[in-house]
């Protein structure tokens, strides 16, 4: 890691985000240590992400995992990865056929739609383009509100892997923490 963790926060709201945080996951989540206790802003901020995710849009909560996870897999946020398989070890999605994918594998496991998805987040970290081809399979599967969601899940995910990875921040054994 390349800044130290901060541990105790002046600032009276982060203290809080740090019990919200040990409550939520068992610890306080290394992103919030170094770097939202640095700059207070961002973390508003992400939480109005969070806040888009959970609750303003239309998709399944299991596309929504898909979704992070495979952005981050492609992207090599290790933390982000972690975080994703968390969240279904809590929802209760299980982690055989996501653990497979992050390991290159298990497109099979997923259903048509899913790849669509799959295959559109995976060319657009590897290219930042998205082919008519897989485009047209989006949208085989989802109306255009879905499709704007799809890409604004993944865009979150690329702003969150764009601050983590360059930092260091490596895996909080999150999914670990879930399965206990």
């Amino acid at each position: 890691m390349r800044l130290e963790p901060i541990e105790n926060p002046s600032n009276p709201l982060l203290k809080i985000a740090y019990w919200f945080s040990r409550r939520q996951f068992g610890k306080v989540l290394t992103p919030l240590r170094v770097i939202y206790s640095r700059k207070f802003a961002l973390l508003q901020f992400a939480m109005k992400i969070a806040k888009f995710e959970e609750k303003q849009n239309s998709l399944a909560p299991e596309l929504r995992v898909l979704i992070k996870l495979v952005a981050a897999t492609a992207n090599g946020c290790s933390f982000c990865q972690d975080i994703a398989l968390a969240t279904a070890v809590r929802e209760k999605f299980g982690t055989a056929k996501f653990v497979a994918l992050m390991n290159g594998d298990g497109l099979e496991a997923f259903t048509e739609k899913e790849r669509s998805v799959i295959a559109v987040i995976r060319q657009y970290a590897a290219e930042k383009r998205v082919s008519d081809e897989n485009f047209a399979a989006l949208r085989k599967h989802f109306d255009e509100t879905a499709i704007v969601e799809i890409l604004a899940l993944n865009a979150f995910e690329h702003f969150y892997n764009a601050l983590t990875i360059p930092l260091e921040i490596e895996s909080d054994g999150l999914r670990k923490l879930a399965e206990k």
